[in-house]
C-alpha cells in the first residue's frame, strides 16, 4: 500500500466526517423549524449500528428523524438521510428522503416503533416503481408494510441539499402531518 493511498483514505473519511456534521447541523436545524412536533426516537439519528464487530460493515447506512404531532403516531413526518445501501448494489448516493406516512390506528405490532424509521428508506428505494428527483410519489397501502395507510416520499440527491431551505423543499412536497 502506498503512501498516497493513505493520504486519499484520510482524504476520504475526512469529506464523510464533514458529510456527517452538516447532515448532524441540519437535523438540528429541522428541530427549531418543526418545533410543533416531537421527535419519536428522540435525540437519536441511528438505528441498528449496533456495537459488535460481526456486522461487515461499521458506519452508519443512513441517519433518521421521525417527527410526530405531539401525542399522535399515527401520522408521521420522516426524514432519511440514506449513505449508502450494502444490499443495494444500485444505490449510487447519498440520498436525503422526506415521507409523510399515515398508519393504521388498529395495528399494535411490539417492532412497529423501530420499523418505523425505516420507512421514508423503505417507500422510496423498494416500494416506489420509480426513484424519481423532487418529486412526491404516493404509495397506497404498501403490501410489505400492512400497518401503513398511505405514504407520500419524496427524495434528492444529498449533495443537492445545501441548506435548511432545499430540506423544506423536499419536505413540502411531501406535506407535513
Amino acid at each position: 500500500m502506498s503512501a498516497d493511498y493513505g493520504k486519499q483514505m484520510a482524504q476520504a473519511m475526512m469529506a464523510v466526517r464533514g458529510m456527517h456534521a452538516d447532515c448532524v447541523r441540519l437535523f438540528r436545524d429541522l428541530d427549531r423549524t418543526l418545533s410543533s412536533y416531537e421527535s419519536l426516537y428522540g435525540n437519536v439519528v441511528t438505528l441498528n449500528l449496533g456495537s459488535s464487530i460481526s456486522r461487515q460493515v461499521y458506519l452508519a447506512e443512513g441517519l433518521i428523524r421521525l417527527y410526530v404531532p405531539k401525542g399522535s403516531e399515527q401520522q408521521m413526518l420522516g426524514i432519511n438521510i440514506c449513505f449508502f445501501d450494502e444490499n443495494d448494489n444500485t444505490f449510487v448516493e447519498p440520498l436525503f428522503v422526506a415521507a409523510n406516512v399515515r398508519y393504521n390506528s388498529a395495528t399494535s405490532d411490539p417492532q412497529e416503533k423501530t420499523r418505523k424509521g425505516w420507512d421514508p428508506w423503505m417507500a422510496f428505494l423498494d416500494w416506489s416503481s420509480s426513484r424519481v428527483y423532487n418529486q412526491p410519489i404516493l404509495i397506497q397501502k404498501p403490501s410489505k408494510r400492512p400497518s401503513i395507510e398511505s405514504v407520500t416520499v419524496a427524495a434528492a440527491p444529498l449533495y443537492s441539499v445545501v441548506t435548511l431551505e432545499d430540506a423544506l423543499a423536499i419536505v413540502d412536497l411531501v406535506g407535513r402531518p
